[in-house]
């Protein structure tokens, strides 16, 4: 099965997990107007939440996803990173309802199954 370049994307920002890095977050006017406009396309909006992810900045990218899956409620990608992020911010219950919504052959096997290593909650269901 092929799977969209954003899934393969996706899949290399999982496997990377973050560097401890300060978090960073946006403060301005402008710099939420950035967060906001990018979340507006689908594809944009997941790309710039993993940008967030990568710099360890979890709670940004919640909100960046919260903002594509009000604009795309069938994201699953979107659905996915956000369970992730939810659990790498220790809310494991959130997380494992998100997964909860997703199901596993929708996603590369190796992708699913490091998902269920950052989400183990979601795994033992």
């Amino acid at each position: 099965m092929r799977y969209p370049s954003y899934i393969n994307c996706l899949a290399l920002a999982l496997c990377t997990i973050a560097l401890p890095v300060s978090a960073v977050s946006a403060e301005t006017i402008p710099e939420l107007d950035i967060m906001a406009e990018a979340a507006v396309d689908e594809q944009t909006g997941i790309k710039f939440a993993q940008d967030q992810s990568a710099r360890g900045e979890f709670l940004e990218a919640l909100a960046t996803l919260e903002r594509v899956l009000a604009l795309h409620p069938k994201s699953n990608t979107a659905r996915l990173l956000h369970a992730v992020n939810l659990c790498r911010i220790d809310d494991q219950m959130g997380g494992a309802v998100e997964l909860g919504k997703l199901k596993a052959q929708d996603f590369p096997q190796e992708l699913w199954t490091e998902v269920m290593k950052i989400c183990p909650l979601a795994a033992k269901k």
